[in-house]
């Protein structure tokens, strides 16, 4: 059988489940259902599958954890909140092929025995929604989901959504904070009580997609592709400073070189690499390491990581002061504040990058304070971000402290901000990906700042026309009032109101 039986990503969305099948070669699920759960585990074992959400796990040994547990209640959950900064893989996934995702929730379910599934993804994946929406109405159609029920459960903007027990919270109808460490999905999971743990095995779009393809071909097949190390394909995006960017499927352990090269084009005209980010969550990957393979263990070796495989690429224009001042942000601002060293330590390290820019408050030890926040800031901590600063930020420190030095001696010499890489879409037919410019105005209480103007993000431009708008609370009253039968008669409201006042400026 063809090793591109275990790609994921095809080169334009299934039209429908029936075509999916057809190029596919028939329902893993119902195969699934025949071999019996032992059977599954076992190619699960064989093809050493880990998982796709930036943490690598085993799934096999993830899968047999809830198999095991003594709880006559289990479920399986999707955690389909992409929000790493750099990364694009899952929602674009979804769009293309849903079908394999869904397929390996509902192996998972029949694996594990859980009748309920669940699907957490942000409320603005609108696109994303639809096509699952629509995918799931499919497979209830093929009398699929005779024994199952999934539910797709919308959820917020925080970056901790995507945290797997802030996603367990949010289900339940909480908001994204994390449990305390103790409290893994596999021994405290979805509406659990004294009596019943309910442990919940929860894996992201990309590791669930995979599934079906082992229980066609078998574990040993999908071992062919990709390293030792990391079987199998990745999903990697690509964004920052290369000709083209977008999300490529390749095997794991193709080297980073090739990746920025062969697939993303090379750099920009005129220009040279500089570095790579893997995501907000690993330590930088200086330009003279591209010649690494790109899986965990490689990446491990060179002092970074592969997390979700979302690489951010900086070339010699980047200024290494402005992009650590922006992970600073954000990751300040996203932290819970449940645990305080985390909120202190990163609120203490963004402060001190600030200063930085600002002559009248640079002072030599902002670069100090600012390290010594960041690697303080992991204390107690319930979830993984705080780390994620300690590493993250003492890495673009330590190799670029000539520049962070320059920078201290005249903050007046400013370089513009760095916008952050929070994809909020992708122009698939102009190879561009769009960044969330309202994550400038967040402030550290997930409020927003409407009058803290926004950077233009660059090799990401700003849409004309926003998705959505924050209403008043006066002006949200009076439209509840209203007599809208439905949300197109809203839109219809909203889209005159908007004429006019486009015909009025016009005639001005």
């Amino acid at each position: 059988m063809s090793l591109r039986q275990h790609f994921v990503l095809p080169e334009r969305p299934y039209t429908s489940y029936a075509e999916y099948l057809e190029l596919k070669g028939g329902s893993a699920v119902l195969t699934a259902r025949e071999m019996g759960a032992e059977a599954i585990l076992d190619e699960l074992r064989r093809s050493a599958l880990r998982g796709r959400g930036g943490s690598g796990f085993p799934t096999a040994v993830k899968w047999s954890t809830v198999y095991s547990h003594p709880s006559g209640t289990r479920y399986v959950v999707c955690n389909a909140a992409e929000g790493e900064p750099g990364t694009f893989k899952d929602r674009l996934l979804l769009r293309r092929n849903p079908y394999a995702t869904l397929e390996g929730m509902l192996i998972a379910a029949h694996v594990v025995g859980a009748p309920d599934l669940y699907i957490a993804i942000k409320a603005s994946f609108t696109r994303e929604l639809e096509r699952l929406r629509g995918a799931i109405a499919e497979m209830e159609d093929a009398g699929l989901l005779a024994y199952h029920t999934i539910h797709v459960v919308p959820g917020p903007e925080e970056y901790l959504f995507g945290e797997e027990k802030a996603l367990l919270e949010v289900i339940e109808g909480n908001e994204p904070l994390p449990r305390e460490a103790h409290y893994p999905p596999y021994e405290r999971g979805l509406f659990a009580t004294p009596a019943s743990a309910n442990p919940a095995l929860v894996n992201n779009v990309e590791t669930f997609a995979h599934v079906p393809s082992i229980v066609r071909s078998g574990g040993e097949s999908f071992g062919d592709v990709g390293t030792h190390d990391t079987p199998g394909t990745l999903l990697f995006t690509i964004s920052g400073d290369v000709a083209r960017p977008g999300v490529y499927e390749a095997p794991a352990g193709t080297t980073l070189s090739e990746l920025l090269h062969d697939h993303a084009g090379g750099p920009r005209p005129g220009r040279r690499f500089k570095a790579i980010l893997s995501g907000v969550s690993s330590a930088l990957i200086p330009a003279d390491k591209l010649d690494t393979p790109a899986d965990f263990a490689s990446l491990a070796l060179i002092g970074s990581g592969l997390g979700s495989a979302g690489f951010i690429v900086l070339d010699d224009e980047a200024n290494i002061p402005r992009v650590a001042q922006t992970i600073a942000r954000f990751l300040y601002v996203e932290s819970c504040n449940q645990c305080t060293a985390c909120k202190y330590g990163l609120g203490m390290a963004s402060s001190a990058l600030d200063e930085l820019f600002v002559p009248s408050q640079a002072t030599p030890d902002d670069v100090e304070r600012a390290l010594f926040g960041a690697r303080h800031a992991p204390q107690g901590n319930r979830c993984y971000l705080p780390v994620q600063g300690s590493i993250v930020l003492p890495s673009l420190i330590d190799r670029f402290r000539d520049e962070f030095d320059a920078t201290l001696r005249d903050p007046t010499a400013r370089k513009p901000r760095y916008p952050l890489p929070k994809i909020l879409d992708f122009d698939e037919e102009r190879g561009v990906f769009l960044y969330d410019d309202t994550q400038a105005r967040k402030r550290p209480d997930w409020t927003f700042d409407d009058d803290v103007p926004v950077s233009l993000p660059r090799l990401a431009p700003r849409r004309k026309v926003p998705e959505a708008v924050r209403l008043a609370p006066d002006v949200r009253e009076r439209l509840a009032a209203l007599p809208i039968a439905d949300s197109k008669g809203l839109e219809r409201l909203v889209n005159e109101a908007l004429r006019r006042y486009l015909d009025a400026e016009e005639d001005v």
